[in-house]
């Protein structure tokens, strides 16, 4: 895969995302796949869009950041999920955390880091709420909180979203982050 990620890079240097570009990639890693027992998992193959922080950057504040709390322990983690049909878990290390806007025994929205850390030192966060709960400031009041969190541990933070998905490519640039490129992933599974 490595070998055909050079040649890709290589070949289509000018416009990598291009259709002729994608096209090309893919026929080469089916073949691959196929060789060795994997097939193409469509689901999980979508153009990304990647976000950075600015150097010194800090996140606004929300009026809604009253609501949000913060979850260290999957006891009480799992108690939520189970009133809120959520299905998150935070390490066990004492270090992970989810930064959520709770009511009822409910989670709302919820912002917490992903399991990716890049070599640059900074971690993935993912955000989510409740379709019922949208556009009421709650994701971001959580990713706002969950990021000032990061940065005043020293960690710098990345967001990526489905470049599909507007409203969180919208709320990644509301906070300030900044759209640092465009990835598509191809993802495969055992046959």
């Amino acid at each position: 895969c490595k070998d055909i990620a050079k040649k890709w890079e290589a070949r289509y240097f000018e416009d990598i995302l291009c259709e002729e570009a994608l096209g090309w990639v893919e026929k080469e890693l089916k073949t691959v796949a196929e060789n060795i027992g994997y097939e193409r998992f469509f689901s999980e193959n979508e153009s990304m869009l990647e976000y950075v922080m600015e150097p010194g950057m800090q996140m606004p504040n929300f009026e809604s950041c009253v609501k949000v709390h913060t979850i260290s322990s999957n006891a009480v983690l799992s108690e939520l999920c189970e009133n809120s049909g959520c299905d998150i878990e935070i390490a066990d290390d004492g270090e992970d955390l989810i930064f959520a806007v709770v009511e009822n025994g409910c989670i709302l929205a919820y912002a917490g880091m992903n399991d990716v850390l890049y070599d640059d030192g900074s971690v993935e966060i993912s955000v989510e709420t409740a379709p019922g709960e949208r556009r009421k400031g709650y994701g971001a009041a959580c990713v706002a909180a969950l990021v000032n969190h990061l940065l005043n541990k020293g960690i710098a933070v990345r967001y990526k979203c489905a470049e599909e998905n507007t409203a969180s490519s919208c709320l990644a640039e509301k906070l300030g982050f900044v759209l640092e490129g465009k990835r598509k992933s191809f993802v495969f599974e055992k046959i």
